[in-house]
């Protein structure tokens, strides 16, 4: 499976392998498709944890899931032909891996794609304002090729590509920084939306 460590999924328990990925202080790839952000180098996949023991106690409270992501369900499903959920949102949720860093962080499942353990397909956007979004631009290209992969634009935005594998990528402008990834792709997954990983980028509102 490829995928991208310790930035996993809010509410649910994935037990999957995750990537340290790019974009937002986050986790890094592997030497195949890898999911997630990557902020932190990793050289294979980790196993990872419960989503309390890999998102790590917190203090903000879970809000309806409705307005205020970036992105909407209907425009995924439009990208990716999948039925998606927007399952939680959490504003001024610290970073897992920066957590002087506040982030709006928004999880969406496919439940009619299920990954390995038969967890749904969780994508995961991590929406940062204000000075702190420049410290995550850096980070992503940084961490990317650091851990191998290329930066490289797509549809205007960013995507980190890993050996001919796209599981993470930027977008926004501005004071707005938008890092979007796979919480728990299988590689079967991930080279399968690595061709459209820029339109899901260009799905987002920025």
């Amino acid at each position: 499976m490829t995928t991208r460590p310790p930035i996993p999924a809010l509410t649910l328990a994935l037990a999957t392998a995750l990537l340290i990925g790019c974009g937002s202080p986050s986790a890094g790839p592997s030497t195949g498709p890898s999911t997630g952000p990557s902020t932190g180098p990793s050289t294979g996949l980790a196993t990872e944890p419960t989503t309390e023991q890999a998102v790590g106690p917190s203090t903000d409270q879970p809000r309806a899931v409705s307005d205020g992501c970036p992105l909407t369900p209907q425009a995924l499903a439009e990208a990716t032909s999948l039925r998606w959920e927007l399952t939680e949102r959490r504003d001024e949720h610290p970073l897992e891996t920066a957590e002087s860093i506040k982030a709006t962080i928004c999880l969406y499942t496919a439940a009619d794609a299920p990954q390995e353990g038969s967890d749904p397909l969780t994508m995961r956007v991590d929406l940062v304002e204000g000075a702190d979004a420049a410290t995550i631009r850096k980070t992503f290209t940084d961490t990317c090729t650091e851990n191998g992969g290329n930066v490289r634009d797509s549809s205007g935005s960013k995507v980190c590509d890993r050996n001919g594998s796209v599981v993470e990528g930027l977008t926004g402008t501005g004071d707005r920084a938008i890092n979007i990834y796979w919480v728990n792709a299988d590689t079967s997954t991930a080279t399968q939306f690595t061709p459209i990983f820029g339109q899901i980028l260009a799905a987002i509102l920025d």
